[in-house]
């Protein structure tokens, strides 16, 4: 009987998951708005401040545009319930959270295509990378 009110749970937590998914929060929505409008900025001044003109990078337009992406394409993944309340209340620093996702991309040997790079492959060259680096060494 435990047995089966186990699976019973692992399911229903499941099926919560998904249906939360489904769901969206307003108050989440504020915030990924928010983080999107954080990662532009940051994304502009490091353009900036290595001298390439942020008007070259798409992925820079799309993080600006607050219709992109559109609804169908918006990731939804599976996020167990205790992790959602586990992530409420864990304070994380924005920086050391790019700084370890774009680690990939600090160091290369030419600097990105404004054009076609992702968000990622920018921030990580021009904001942590070699292009902040070889910047900082023309002053």
């Amino acid at each position: 009987m435990q047995r089966r009110l186990e699976q019973f749970e692992r399911r229903r937590a499941r099926l919560a998951a998904w249906l939360g998914a489904w769901s969206r929060d307003p108050e989440h929505e504020r915030r990924e708005r928010e983080r999107r409008e954080l990662l532009a900025a940051f994304l502009r001044a490091g353009l900036e401040h290595a001298g390439v003109d942020p008007d070259e990078a798409a992925s820079l337009r799309n993080l600006e545009d607050p219709d992109w992406p559109p609804p169908f394409l918006r990731p939804r993944p599976f996020i167990h319930p205790l992790r959602r309340v586990a992530e409420r209340h864990r304070p994380r620093n924005l920086i050391k959270l790019l700084f370890e996702e774009t680690r990939r991309y600090h160091h290369s040997r030419e600097p990105p295509d404004p054009r076609q790079a992702s968000t990622y492959e920018l921030i990580g060259y021009y904001c942590f990378g070699d292009g902040a680096a070889s910047d900082e060494a023309r002053r």
